[in-house]
C-alpha cells in the first residue's frame, strides 16, 4: 500500500455522482482522489487560477479601468468619438 500523507474521508455518494466525478477526472487526466481533492480545495480556498495565469494585482486592488468605464471607452485627452460612419471628414 502506498504511503499517503493525508486523511481518509469516508462518504457515501450516489453511484451516478461517483461516475460523473470519475469521468470528469479521467477527461482531465487526474485520479478520482485528485479530482475530489481539487473540488474540496476550491470549496475551502476559492477557485484556482487557470494554468499559466499570473495574478499581477495586489490583494484588494480595484479592477482595471475598462471594467467600469462605459462604452465607447475614451481617455480625457483623446479625439472626440465620431461614430461608425465618421472618418474625420466634416
Amino acid at each position: 500500500m502506498a504511503n499517503r500523507k493525508g486523511v481518509f474521508i469516508g462518504a457515501y455518494v450516489p453511484a451516478e455522482l461517483k461516475r460523473a466525478l470519475q469521468d470528469r477526472a479521467t477527461s482531465e487526466h487526474r485520479t478520482l482522489s485528485q479530482e475530489i481533492t481539487r473540488i474540496l480545495e476550491e470549496a475551502v480556498k476559492g477557485p484556482r487560477l487557470p494554468p499559466n495565469f499570473v495574478e499581477r494585482r495586489a490583494p484588494g486592488q480595484r479592477p482595471r479601468r475598462r471594467d467600469s468605464d462605459p462604452m465607447p471607452r475614451r481617455r480625457r485627452d483623446d479625439l472626440p468619438f465620431r461614430g461608425a460612419g465618421g472618418r474625420g471628414e466634416e
